[in-house]
């Protein structure tokens, strides 16, 4: 898929409400074809009622994205490596997602996970940002992010 398919997948599953059932959810006017900002509020969860932003930035047809977030919640866990964008080797790939993100194959988890559809990665992400308590240890998160939330 192209990055301009790719991209107006994206915009008409957010146009047409298919994340309504987690929260409000925009685009942000900054998205391009390669760095789509996403702003949601969701109706439930850790973040409830809270907005906050997601950075999904590609990095070619066929491999994950890397992923950002910003909210207060996710200020209080991110890592100093993260919040200083420096990565092993330059600068920092994102929130490691299990399945979802880099260090798992892409192929694989891209069908089978999501359908081979990006708007339903998106759905997966903010899925999971909505309910960190489910989330599972990664790059740019604390291993102590349970007890700083107080989970």
């Amino acid at each position: 898929m192209t990055s301009n398919k790719r991209y107006i997948c994206i915009i008409k599953a957010i146009s047409k409400g298919y994340y309504s059932d987690l929260g409000e959810v925009d685009i942000m006017d900054e998205s391009n074809l390669e760095n789509i900002k996403i702003t949601c509020i969701p109706h439930e969860g850790f973040h409830k009622n809270s907005k906050y932003t997601i950075t999904i930035k590609f990095q070619g047809e066929e491999s994950w994205p890397l992923v950002y977030i910003d909210s207060d919640i996710y200020d209080k866990i991110k890592t100093r490596q993260y919040i200083e964008d420096r990565g092993r080797f330059g600068k920092h790939k994102g929130i490691c997602i299990k399945d979802l993100s880099h260090g798992y194959n892409f192929d694989r988890n891209f069908k089978k996970i999501c359908g081979n559809k990006w708007s339903n990665y998106i759905y997966n992400v903010i899925c999971l940002f909505n309910n960190i308590e489910d989330f599972e240890k990664g790059n740019g998160i604390k291993s102590t992010y349970k007890d700083v939330l107080s989970l």
